[in-house]
């Protein structure tokens, strides 16, 4: 007769066999979409590494293109990789890295680099920026007129007045500033070693410039700056009043600050200094918009100058946004002509007050 212990241990055997499968099943399926184990290492042809996309979300996951674009024999690229994971309560990441032409002093006069002081800028290397949401490093000047941009299915070469840059733009999650900072660094000198125009100067930042909480405007010390004030006609009682401002590090060789003004209009006014020579270079590619100020102190227009002061040249803008230009040109007694006065006036004042925190000579801005 057969041993009746003997047939009760055979299907024990067969569970913890099959448990054993399931295990090493979930365990390998986690390391498919929680690792990047036999991903690509590289990828947009080589211009991204997946350690890199890992560092911008400070997390692992599986990396993925979701579309790749690459100009034939050329540097210029557009590529959006995904980052993706499961079971760990982790956001998916989305980023799209691409080359792009921007115009003179973009992160401060575009709508597209909005709200400056929320960046955090390179404080060495590279001349760039990075916020949770974008990011931008500057190419060597030798590469302003090498590199272009990708746009559909055509390269777009290099502009004459243009700066060369690698953008990064997080469409899905937030990503860790430190990491999408190596992030644009290693792509940029990808770029700029394709491009034949590779340089020393970009490296990844040591460290990146501290944000500072929104806080209350000081009506007569606004933006941390000593006797600036917006001037009276510059504001509107109900639609632009002081408000709140947020301040980049001083200490940073780009300095911002973002003026968000009581009001049901939505106004804000910005203001940034930049000692960084890629920016300031960038800006005087296009040096007949300026006018010159004598005594060899800088050249100017109504909302931008560039000073040369003590430690080397200086950049220094206002801009309004939409909303602020809506209110000021939509009153009646604010004619175009009297708006251009009241913004000239206002980035005098900014310009008096700054002046000394950069060691820049005093200058009064061209009339026209």
């Amino acid at each position: 007769m057969r041993n009746p212990l003997r047939r009760q241990r055979k299907p024990i055997f067969v569970f913890g066999g099959l448990a054993a499968v399931v295990a090493l099943a979930g365990a390998a399926l986690f390391a498919w979409w929680n690792t990047n184990v036999f991903g690509a290492e590289a990828l947009c042809n080589g211009m991204v590494a997946s350690e890199d996309v890992q560092s911008a979300h400070n997390s692992r996951g599986r990396m993925a293109e979701v579309n790749n674009q690459m100009a034939a024999a050329s540097s210029e690229f557009r590529c959006t990789v995904k980052r993706t994971s499961r079971f760990i309560g982790t956001d998916d990441l989305e980023v799209v890295v691409r080359t792009a032409t921007e115009s003179r002093a973009f992160p401060f006069t575009t709508a597209t680099w909005k709200n400056p002081s929320a960046m955090s800028y390179f404080k060495d290397g590279a001349s760039g920026a990075v916020s949770d949401k974008r990011g931008w490093v500057i190419l060597p000047k030798a590469c302003w007129s090498q590199v272009g941009s990708i746009q559909g299915s055509r390269r777009i070469p290099p502009s004459p007045n243009a700066v060369a840059v690698v953008e990064a733009v997080v469409e899905q999650g937030s990503a860790d500033r430190e990491g999408l900072a190596r992030l644009l660094v290693h792509a940029a000198q990808k770029v700029a070693a394709g491009a034949g125009c590779s340089a020393t100067e970009l490296k990844a930042p040591s460290d990146l410039s501290a944000l500072s909480k929104p806080r209350r405007t000081d009506n007569q010390n606004a933006c941390g700056l000593r006797g600036f004030s917006l001037p009276k006609n510059s504001l509107v009682k109900g639609l632009v009043e002081p408000g709140q401002e947020q301040l980049t590090d001083k200490l940073s060789h780009t300095w911002a600050c973002d003026m968000y003004l009581n009001g049901t209009s939505g106004a804000q006014v910005s203001f940034s200094a930049s000692s960084d020579a890629n920016i300031v270079d960038g800006v005087l590619r296009d040096s007949d918009s300026f006018q010159n100020l004598g005594g060899n102190r800088g050249v100017a227009r109504a909302d931008e100058a560039v000073l040369h002061c003590d430690g080397g040249d200086v950049y220094f803008s206002a801009r309004w946004n939409t909303e602020y230009d809506g209110v000021l040109l939509g009153l009646a007694e604010y004619k175009p002509d009297a708006y251009v006065e009241i913004q000239k006036t206002t980035f005098q004042k900014f310009l008096d007050s700054a002046a000394d925190s950069r060691s820049c000579p005093h200058v009064t801005l061209p009339s026209r």
